[in-house]
């Protein structure tokens, strides 16, 4: 028996890639003809929220998982993004990964690469391969594109890959729930609504910031970073974390010359670096455990563009630093630019690394999908379906085992972030000003 199907209702809490994804394979599956069942709470009227994680220019679509289970979805989900469904979001320049001869991480490309040699993971035309020598590196990118000092590491290229523009996917995705009838309300959700029944206490809607109420027979918190304030005993298990961005605007003679670069990463600092969007905007960013934000009870809740006192977003010096080193090693040439924009990119954290897809413990028709743990969304193409089938209860075991929601699983780690430590925004003089700045 189908569990969400019509006459229930259903009320999704978050727009972003966990929640427009879920709705897109709810209308086309049970709910075709019935959209007008569901109805999508976010904070924003015209989601994504422009803090959301998914309000960006663009995220790494990969299949290097030295994780079979991740490499596998990944590999399924890039066959779909090359599709006239998804393909305008998607630009596949290639990745290169790069890391130091002397890294703790000095492993990672034969493992990732023995991933991708095994049977059904290859895409016709597109190679993945080591890069031997400095020599060999520069000829994956543009004549005039000088290299940093990662040329001289141990790099390989895959040439199946790339980026995504995840704003685009997003609100493209929103155009075809409204179209299909779906309902969107933009109000920011405050805490869980409960009523009986058979007995039982069972969660039955939200109700918003301003007063409103909204309630359904099925209720998927889709909510990332912002978890926790409904769901605070998960506070930890789904920890909010900024991650440092930057951002540098080139010329036109430096877009005309870095246009073509692949995605670059390198594994051993967490640094990763995009190609230029066609307006010249370079983004890049560190992928490590981030800083927290420590409110009240909570160990960490978002800091963004919308907290009062920080609409100027501002990174602690040292990650501003960090960015520069890992932005001189690949580009040095744009390490020496200023910044046009930095800021704080806000994952929902698990320790594992694993996502979190599953019910509620306690109520039966609380449904949590999040957890993105910053690579949620180059799966995005599937990712609603393997939500549903979760819902539903039809999951693979080992995709189960690691999404449920008190998983256990001895030795599972997040490995790509062992290098650093949580560090706290409070006392950082950019913590101090934007405090001040609220009481003006």
């Amino acid at each position: 028996m189908t569990i969400l199907a019509p006459p229930k209702r259903v009320l999704i809490v978050g727009s972003g890639e966990y929640g427009s994804s879920t709705a897109l394979s709810l209308i086309k599956g049970t709910y075709k003809n019935h959209g007008h069942l569901i109805t999508m709470l976010d904070r924003s009227a015209e989601p994504p929220a422009m803090d959301a994680a998914s309000y960006d220019f663009n995220k790494i679509i990969r299949q290097e998982y030295s994780d079979e289970i991740y490499a596998r979805l990944a590999h399924k989900a890039m066959d779909l993004w090359r599709t006239p469904e998804w393909q305008e979001h998607y630009h596949e320049t290639g990745v290169v990964v790069s890391i130091a001869k002397s890294a703790v991480q000095s492993d990672y490309i034969k493992r990732a690469l023995a991933v991708n040699s095994l049977p059904g993971m290859q895409t016709e035309g597109k190679d993945a391969y080591i890069l031997e020598t400095a020599d060999d590196v520069k000829k994956v990118y543009p004549d005039g594109v000088a290299l940093g000092e990662f040329a001289d590491q141990d790099s390989y290229i895959n040439e199946a890959g790339g980026w995504g523009h995840s704003h685009g996917a997003v609100v493209d995705t929103i155009r075809r729930l409204r179209a299909a009838g779906v309902r969107f309300v933009g109000a920011e959700a405050e805490e869980l609504l409960y009523g009986v029944s058979k007995g039982k206490i069972d969660v039955r809607g939200v109700r918003a910031k301003d007063g409103s109420s909204y309630c359904a027979d099925f209720v998927l918190l889709t909510m990332g970073a912002w978890t926790p304030k409904l769901v605070p005993e998960l506070a930890s298990e789904l920890l909010p974390t900024g991650q440092v961005v930057g951002v540098v605007k080139l010329n036109r003679e430096e877009l005309k010359r870095y246009k073509d670069v692949p995605v670059t990463r390198t594994v051993d600092n967490g640094f990763y670096i995009f190609p230029p969007t066609e307006d010249g905007i370079v983004k890049c960013a560190i992928h490590q455990q981030g800083y927290l934000n420590p409110i009240g009870d909570y160990r960490s809740l978002p800091r963004t563009i919308l907290t009062p006192g920080y609409e100027r977003q501002h990174i602690p010096q040292e990650a501003a630093d960090a960015l520069k080193a890992g932005l001189a090693r690949v580009y040095p040439e744009l390490a020496q630019k200023p910044w046009s924009n930095t800021r704080l990119c806000w994952y929902s954290d698990r320790p594992s690394g694993d996502w979190l897809i599953d019910y509620h413990p306690k109520y039966p028709s609380l449904f949590i999908a999040a957890g993105c743990c910053g690579h949620a969304f180059k799966f995005m193409p599937i990712l609603g379906d393997l939500i549903l089938s979760s819902v539903e209860g039809t999951l693979p075991p080992e995709q189960k085992a690691i999404w449920a929601y008190d998983h256990q699983i001895f030795g599972r780690v997040d490995a790509s972030r062992t290098f650093y430590k949580h560090k706290s925004l409070v006392g950082t003089v950019e913590a101090l000003v934007g405090a001040l700045q609220a009481k003006l």
